[in-house]
């Protein structure tokens, strides 16, 4: 199975739902471990959002952006990732040399 097709089954088994991931392993028959490392990445990159922690166990959803991803996959057509950059705090913006009034671009 290509990682399309793995990324697409994983997020379709989250659709509408809340899901940990033993429960998408289960439904989907991906191997756990592939499971488990996959919502680290896709939590990191907002794909998806814990809507309860206690300690270790966590339950999921997809977010807006995992339901546009899961659409792009589904509709077979490629697809762009943009990454947008926020720093957090004036101390972050400051260590990268910007200051409020920053702007990124040539002249």
């Amino acid at each position: 199975m290509r990682s399309k097709e793995r990324l697409r089954l994983l997020l379709l088994n989250m659709k509408d739902r809340l899901a940990t991931p033993g429960d998408v392993a289960l439904t989907s028959g991906l191997p756990r471990y592939e499971v488990l490392a996959s919502f680290h990445v896709l939590e990191a990159l907002r794909i998806i959002e814990p809507v309860h922690v206690r300690g270790n166990f966590k339950i999921y959803r997809l977010t807006k952006v995992g339901e546009e991803l899961l659409k792009a996959l589904e509709n077979g057509g490629e697809f762009e990732v943009n990454i947008v950059y926020k720093p957090s705090s004036e101390s972050e913006m400051s260590s990268l040399g910007l200051s409020k009034n920053s702007s990124f671009g040539g002249t």
